[in-house]
C-alpha cells in the first residue's frame, strides 16, 4: 500500500531551527509487527505505514529528540528523551526536546493512561538511540576507512581510538544520512549508564515556573469565539426549555446553541453561550434560565445509593480468584473477623480547568488543547464528521494536571460542533463548578472482608467482595462486571483459601479512570483488613505481611527496606502511630509507612515514608516526584474530600466545599527509590494506593479505633 509522509519534514525543521543536511530517525509502526527503524532521509514511497522520527541531527550539530506522550506533570517530557539519549550518547545538557505531532501510525500508541509510556517504550526508544549512533560512528569509519569497532562515541563526538581523531555528530550527518540504520543495534551494558539512573532536571520546569509553558487553556487562534456551556445540574437531566432571549441581550454575546456530548453511551444535551470573549459569554449564560426533567434520578442521594451498594452485596458474585476453599474454612474457623469499608465519589479538579478549541472547515478539522489521548480525539472528530484522518490536526499542549480526566474526548465533541454550527473556531472552557460536578468522576464502592485465624494465629481464609460501579460497563443488559474493578487486590499474599469476587452497580453517574482507579478504593479496604486480620492473629502488622509474602522477592524488599527507613520495629514515641500498607501498581511496588502524633489532642500526619520498586529508575528524582504528589492527592482523598450526592445531584461546587490539601498541612515526605535492573515499570499512579490504609492503620495503633469510611474528618479523631 502505498503511503506517503504526511509529517511535513521541513515544516518541522524549520521550526525547530535545525538547518541544512540532517539525519532523521525513527521507527516503522506497522500494526500487528515489531517497529522496525528505518532512517527518514531514506524513506520509501512504497512503505508499508508512515514513519515516525524521533531524532533530528543537523550539520551544525543541532540535536533534537522528540517525546511523542503529552506531558502532564509525570515527566515523560524529559525521561522519554533521557532513554534515547544514553544510548545516543549525547549530553542532555546540550539537546533540545520537542513533543512529537499526534499520529498513531508513526507513534503508536500515544494515549498517557495507566502509567504506560515509560515501561511500553523504554526498550524501543533505547534501539532508536542505539541505532542512529552506529550509523553515526559507521560515517565516521568510512572517514577514516577504519573498521567501526576501531570508533566510539561520546558526548556527540566519534573518536578514532588509535589516532585520537574525533568527528562531531554534525560533521558526520551527511554521510550517515545515506545509511541504513541497523536492525538490532548493540545496547549499552546498563553498568556503564551515565544518564538513565541519574537525576537530571527536567527541561519544562524552567518553563512552567516563569509562566512560558502554553497550557491549553493559554491558546488563541485567530477568529476564536468562546463558549460556556449550560448542563444538567442532575447528570442525565432532559433539556427541557431556556431562556435564548436574555442571554443574547448581554454584550457581546453571539449565538445561543443546543449541544451535546456523549459519556460512557449516554448523549447529555445542553445550551451553549457563545461570545467573543469569555466573561460575555460566562454572564449569557447565566440569563439562561434552563429547564430540565430530572425524572426519578431527584430521589438519588448518597445515603440511598450506599443502600443500593449494600443490597447489591448481597446478590451472586462474579468470582475473579479463587484459591482453596474459602466457605468451608471460613465456616469451620475458630476466629472469625468482617469488616465493610466504604469510599466516595472523587472528581479529578486538575488546576487546569478543562477546555478544548476546535475548528471545523469543509472537510478538514483542527484541535488545540491539553489531552491525555491526542490520538483518540484525532480518531473521534474523523469518524464523527466523515473527515479523512490525515485531514484532522492534532495541537496538543502541556497539561496542567490531567489524572484520568483528559483521556476523554467530551470537551472536543462539545467544541467541535459548536464550530460546526457557528463556522468559526470555538474554544470551551469549564469553570470550575462544571469540573467538579458533571464528571466523570472515580466511583464510589463497597469493600465487603471476610478472613479467618486460627487459635495459634496463623491465617487460614480472606475473601474480598467489591460492589462498585465499572468502567467498561456502564450501560445496557449486562450485569456482568469486568475483573478490572478487583484492581489493587493483591493476590500474591500467600492465603489458604482465598476468593476475590465482585458484583456491579449501575447508577446513572458516569466514572472513568482516576489516578491509580480501583487500587485508590480497593487498597484501602485490602490493606485496612490486613491490618485487622494481623491484629486478630496477634502479630506485628508488617511482620504479618512479610510472612505471607516471604516467596515474593519484590514485596519482600520494600517491605524490608521501608521497616529500616522509618524505624519500624524501634519503641515508639508517646503519642506516636505508625501504619503500613503496601501494593503493586502498573508493575511497581510501593512499601509505605504514616507516622502520626496526637498533638494538642488532635492526630495529625507528621511523616510519611515511602520505597518504590519500579525497576530500573529513569529518572529518580522524577520518581520521587510522582510519588510526592500522590501522597498529596492520597491525603486530601482520604480526610480532606469527597463528592456528596443530594436530590440527584453533587452537592460540592468549588474548592470552598471540596477541600484540597495545602502545604502547610502536607507531612514530612521520604521517598526511596530501589536500585534495580529489572524492566522500568510505572510510578505515575503507584504512590497513591497505600496512603489511606497506611495512615487509618497508624490511627488504629495509636487509639484503637478503626476507620472504615472514607473521607474522615480528622479533627475528629
Amino acid at each position: 500500500m502505498k503511503v506517503s509522509s504526511k509529517i511535513s519534514r521541513r515544516k518541522f525543521i524549520k521550526i525547530s531551527t535545525i538547518s541544512g543536511t540532517f539525519l532523521a530517525l525513527g521507527y516503522v509502526s506497522i500494526f500487528g509487527k515489531e517497529p522496525k527503524i528505518v532512517n527518514l532521509d531514506l524513506e520509501d514511497e512504497n512503505a508499508e505505514s508512515e514513519l515516525s522520527p524521533f531524532i533530528f541531527i543537523d550539520n551544525k550539530g543541532t540535536i533534537t529528540l522528540l517525546n511523542h506522550r503529552p506531558e502532564m506533570g509525570q515527566g515523560t517530557f524529559e525521561a522519554i528523551p533521557m532513554i534515547i539519549a544514553e544510548e545516543l550518547e549525547v549530553n542532555m545538557n546540550s539537546i533540545h526536546i520537542m513533543p512529537s505531532p499526534a499520529d498513531r501510525k508513526k507513534y503508536g500508541n500515544q494515549m498517557v493512561v495507566g502509567s504506560q509510556s515509560i515501561r511500553s517504550n523504554y526498550d524501543l526508544m533505547r534501539k532508536v538511540g542505539a541505532a542512529a549512533k552506529e550509523m553515526l560512528v559507521a560515517a565516521a569509519a568510512g572517514k577514516w576507512n577504519i573498521p567501526a569497532n576501531e570508533c566510539e562515541a561520546k558526548n556527540a563526538i566519534v573518536i578514532n581510538r588509535n589516532t585520537g581523531a574525533r568527528l562531531s555528530y554534525g560533521d558526520l550527518v551527511a554521510d550517515a544520512r545515506k545509511l541504513t540504520p541497523p536492525e538490532n543495534p548493540t545496547l549499552k551494558d546498563p553498568k556503564n549508564f551515565t544518564i538513565i539512573g541519574k537525576s537530571f532536571p527536567r527541561k519544562d520546569i524552567p518553563l512552567n515556573v516563569n509562566g512560558r509553558t502554553k497550557f491549553g487553556i493559554d491558546i488563541e487562534v485567530p477568529g476564536m469565539l468562546y463558549a460556556s456551556i449550560e448542563r444538567s445540574p442532575v447528570i442525565l437531566g432532559k433539556l427541557v426549555s431556556y431562556n435564548e432571549d436574555k442571554a443574547k441581550a448581554v454584550k457581546g454575546v453571539k449565538y445561543v446553541l443546543k449541544t451535546q456530548r456523549e459519556v460512557f453511551g449516554n448523549i447529555r444535551s445542553s445550551v451553549a453561550v457563545i461570545a467573543d470573549n469569555y466573561w460575555a459569554a460566562l454572564q449569557g449564560r447565566k440569563m439562561l434560565e434552563v429547564q430540565w426533567d430530572n425524572g426519578n434520578l431527584e430521589t438519588w442521594s448518597t445515603q440511598k445509593i450506599k443502600e443500593d451498594a449494600q443490597n447489591a452485596s448481597r446478590q451472586e458474585a462474579k468470582v475473579f480468584h479463587e484459591n482453596g476453599n474459602f466457605e468451608k474454612a471460613f465456616n469451620d474457623a475458630p476466629v472469625k473477623v468482617e469488616a465493610s469499608y466504604e469510599t466516595p465519589y472523587q472528581t479529578h479538579a486538575p488546576m487546569e480547568p478543562m477546555n478544548a478549541i476546535v475548528s471545523m472547515e469543509k472537510n478538514k478539522c483542527e484541535f488545540w488543547g491539553s489531552t491525555q489521548n491526542p490520538n483518540g480525539i484525532k480518531d473521534f472528530l474523523s469518524r464523527k464528521y466523515n473527515i479523512p484522518e490525515e485531514n484532522v490536526t492534532i495541537n496538543y499542549t502541556f497539561m496542567g494536571g490531567a489524572f484520568g480526566r483528559r483521556s476523554m474526548t467530551d470537551v472536543a465533541e462539545e467544541a467541535a460542533d459548536l464550530s460546526k454550527q457557528t463556522g468559526t473556531p470555538v474554544k470551551v472552557i469549564w469553570t470550575r463548578e462544571d469540573d467538579i460536578t458533571q464528571g466523570p468522576f472515580r466511583t464510589c464502592s463497597l469493600n465487603v472482608c471476610r478472613g479467618t485465624v486460627d487459635k495459634d494465629g496463623s491465617l487460614v481464609s480472606l475473601e474480598h467482595k467489591v460492589i462498585c460501579q465499572d468502567i467498561r460497563n456502564q450501560n445496557g443488559d449486562n450485569n456482568t462486571p469486568t475483573n478490572g474493578i478487583a484492581g489493587g487486590i493483591n493476590t500474591e499474599y500467600a492465603f489458604d483459601n482465598c476468593r476475590i469476587s465482585g458484583v456491579l452497580q449501575k447508577l446513572y453517574i458516569p466514572v472513568s479512570y482516576w489516578r491509580s482507579v480501583y487500587h485508590s478504593t480497593n487498597c484501602f479496604a485490602h490493606e485496612s483488613f490486613m491490618d485487622e486480620l494481623a491484629f486478630a492473629a496477634k502479630k506485628d502488622p508488617l511482620d504479618f505481611r512479610l510472612s505471607l509474602l516471604k516467596n515474593h522477592k519484590r514485596y519482600t524488599q520494600v517491605l524490608q527496606k521501608v521497616a529500616e527507613k522509618s524505624g519500624w520495629y524501634q519503641p515508639r514515641e508517646k503519642d506516636t502511630g505508625k501504619g503500613i500498607a503496601i501494593v503493586e501498581r502498573s508493575g511497581a511496588f510501593v512499601a509505605m509507612v504514616v507516622e502520626i502524633k496526637r498533638i494538642q489532642g488532635k492526630i495529625k500526619p507528621t511523616k510519611i515514608i515511602a520505597v518504590v520498586d519500579c525497576g530500573t529508575p529513569v529518572n529518580p528524582d522524577i520518581i520521587k516526584a510522582q510519588t510526592e504528589g500522590c501522597i498529596v492527592m492520597g491525603l486530601t482523598a482520604t480526610y480532606k474530600s469527597g463528592l456528596t450526592i443530594a436530590e440527584g445531584k453533587v452537592v460540592e461546587q468549588n474548592f470552598d466545599t471540596y477541600k484540597m490539601l495545602r502545604i502547610q498541612e502536607n507531612p514530612e515526605v521520604e521517598v526511596y527509590v530501589i536500585d534495580s535492573s529489572d524492566p522500568p515499570e510505572g510510578v505515575g499512579e503507584a504512590g497513591l494506593p497505600t496512603v489511606a490504609p497506611a495512615l487509618t492503620n497508624a490511627i488504629f495503633e495509636l487509639t484503637k479505633r478503626r476507620i472504615r469510611t472514607l473521607p474522615f474528618n480528622l479533627a475528629e479523631v
